[in-house]
């Protein structure tokens, strides 16, 4: 390779991969320079002879054996996808029940459903056992647990 500061931009020139105007102006320094003149038409002939070469032909094995990588490496990838969904998942189990288990455990009593909330909101045929002056005291009898009138 030359020592051209220049010659690293010759592969990009005879590839066509450079603009006009500096393709025009390393075609005016090869002019001037031997060893980027030697370095593109080595590249010239390297082309050349890549292009010129028979393209060797994959057997039948070779094939099959390279299409059994692909799936394997597909199966692979599917494999460890699956398991970080998995570690996901469990991750958000043990955190919702965590919540769960200790929003749970405050250690405060349930309050049993008071008899005239059943009583209000039982169907009429259970309404029919039970008077309005019993209604009437098991609302009372609430109210003073409420207010702490024990």
């Amino acid at each position: 390779m030359s020592e051209c500061e220049r010659a690293q931009r010759l592969s990009a020139c005879h590839d066509g991969e450079v603009s006009e105007a500096e393709r025009a102006s390393l075609e005016a320094h090869l002019h001037q320079c031997p060893a980027c003149a030697s370095e593109l038409a080595r590249l010239g002939k390297l082309s050349h002879l890549l292009s010129t070469a028979p393209r060797p032909e994959m057997s039948a094995e070779a094939l099959a054996r390279l299409h059994r990588a692909a799936d394997d490496m597909y199966m692979a990838d599917l494999g460890r996808m699956a398991k970080a969904l998995m570690a996901v998942a469990a991750s958000i189990l043990l955190v919702c029940a965590v919540w769960l288990w200790r929003s749970g455990a405050s250690g405060e009593p349930i309050e049993p459903i008071p008899a005239w909330e059943t009583a209000a909101t039982a169907h009429e045929a259970t309404l029919a056992t039970a008077s309005d002056e019993q209604l009437a005291q098991w609302i009372v009898l609430d109210l003073e647990r409420k207010n702490g009138h024990d």
